[in-house]
C-alpha cells in the first residue's frame, strides 16, 4: 500500500530580475527555459521558493495594454513581497538597473549571475549583492548553462534563507502614513502639487502615498483575464505596505516640513488639529477626493479600448460627475465607489457609441 506524500506549499518568494525589452528573441527562449529549471530546483526542500517572473506578467507581449505606471507598481508590489531576488544579468537593460536599485533600497539580498565576462560595476557594487557578501571575491556567479549555474546558485539561496529567520523589526504602516498625510494637507489647505513642490517630490508620489492601497489593488486587478495568465493575489503586511511607499527618511523629514509638521509627529500620527471644519466643508472635502479617485479609475477603463475624446467626456460626465451627484449612491458601502466597475463602464460606453447620450 503506498501513501501519497505531502507537497509543501512555497514559503518564500524570489523576483526574477531578467531583460525584457530589448533581449533578443533568441536568447529570450534560453533564458525562458533557464528560469524554469531554476523554478524547478527552488520549489523543493530546503528552499521551498515559487518564483515571480515578470515577463510571464508584465511583459509587451503578455500585457501589451498595460499602462507603465501599472507595470512598476505591480513589480514593485512583488519586489516588495519577495524575500530575495534573482538577477539573470545576461543582457543590459535598464529594468534590471531599476529593480535591482530598488530591492538595494529595501534591504533585499540579490543574487546576480551572468554569461557576460564584464558586468556594470555600478550593478555589481550594489550592498544588497550576496554573492560578494559570501565570499569577498566574486561579485556574480558566471555560468554557461544550468549544469554550470545549479551547483554555484543552490549554495548561495541557502545562505540567504537561514538569514531570512531572523525576526524584522515592524515598520510604519503605508496605510496609516498615507492617511496622515492627506490629513495634513486637506488641514493646511494645500494642493497635491504645492506639498509635493515644498518637499521637493514629485506629485505622483504624494498621490500615491496618499491613495488607498485597496484602490491600487483594484486598479491592478482590472487588468485580470481568465483566459491569461493570472496576476495572482495582491496582499501586503504593514510592514510590507511601508515599503511600498519608497520614501526615503530624508524624503519624509522634508514632507513633514512641508505639511508644518514635524518628522516625530507625522510618524508617530500626533497630528496637529488645525483650524476646525464645518460638516459642509468636510463633505467637500471627501466629494472632491472621491471625484480624483473616480477619475483616475476611469482613465484606467478608458486606456483598455479605443476611446475618442469626445467620447471620454460623455463618459466623465455620467460615470463621474452625474454618479457624484445622486444622493447616496456613494455611500453604499456594498460596492467600492471609488473604482468603476467594467460593466457599467462598457454599458454606458455603448449607450454613449448608440448615440442614447447627448
Amino acid at each position: 500500500m503506498t501513501h501519497a506524500t505531502a507537497v509543501q506549499e512555497p514559503t518564500h518568494l524570489a523576483y526574477v530580475s531578467e531583460p525584457i525589452t530589448k533581449c533578443p528573441p533568441r536568447e529570450k527562449g534560453r533564458l525562458k527555459n533557464l528560469i524554469e529549471k531554476v523554478s524547478q530546483a527552488l520549489a523543493g526542500p530546503p528552499y521551498h521558493t515559487r518564483l515571480y517572473i515578470p515577463s510571464l506578467v508584465t511583459s509587451p507581449e503578455v500585457r501589451d495594454h498595460m499602462l507603465p505606471e501599472h507595470v512598476y507598481l505591480l513589480d514593485r508590489i512583488r519586489v516588495v513581497e519577495a524575500d530575495y531576488m534573482l538577477v539573470a544579468a545576461d543582457h543590459t537593460s535598464f529594468g534590471i538597473g531599476g529593480e535591482v536599485e530598488m530591492a538595494t533600497s529595501l534591504g533585499k539580498p540579490v543574487i546576480i549571475f551572468s554569461r557576460d565576462t564584464q558586468l556594470s560595476r555600478f550593478l555589481i557594487g550594489t550592498p544588497a549583492n550576496i554573492v560578494h557578501a559570501t565570499d569577498g571575491e566574486r561579485y556574480y556567479l558566471k555560468y554557461r548553462d544550468w549544469r554550470d549555474l545549479k551547483p554555484q546558485l543552490l549554495p548561495v539561496v541557502e545562505t540567504i534563507l537561514k538569514d531570512l529567520k531572523a525576526p524584522r523589526a515592524p515598520g510604519v504602516s503605508f496605510k496609516d502614513l498615507g492617511r496622515r498625510v492627506h490629513d495634513l494637507r486637506i488641514r493646511r489647505n494645500k494642493s497635491v502639487e504645492e506639498i509635493a513642490s515644498k518637499a521637493g517630490l514629485r506629485p505622483a508620489q504624494i498621490k500615491l502615498l496618499e491613495q488607498p492601497f485597496d484602490a491600487i489593488r483594484e486598479e491592478l486587478m482590472t487588468y485580470h483575464n481568465s483566459a491569461d495568465l493570472d496576476l495572482g493575489s495582491i496582499h501586503l503586511t504593514p510592514h510590507q505596505l511601508e515599503q511600498l511607499t519608497h520614501i526615503s527618511l530624508a524624503a519624509l523629514n522634508r514632507l513633514a516640513a512641508a505639511l508644518g509638521t514635524s518628522l516625530f509627529e507625522l510618524l508617530e500620527g500626533t497630528v496637529p488639529s488645525g483650524p476646525p471644519k464645518g460638516p459642509g466643508k468636510e463633505i467637500d472635502e471627501r466629494l472632491n477626493h472621491l471625484r480624483q479617485v473616480r477619475e483616475a479609475s476611469l482613465k484606467v477603463r478608458a486606456a483598455q479600448f479605443d476611446i475618442t475624446f469626445r467620447e471620454y467626456e460623455k463618459l466623465y460626465a455620467i460615470l463621474v460627475e452625474q454618479f457624484l451627484e445622486t444622493p447616496g449612491k456613494y455611500s453604499q458601502k456594498k460596492n467600492n465607489p471609488r473604482v468603476i466597475p467594467e460593466k457599467e463602464f462598457l454599458n454606458v460606453l455603448a449607450s454613449v457609441r448608440r448615440g442614447e447620450v447627448d
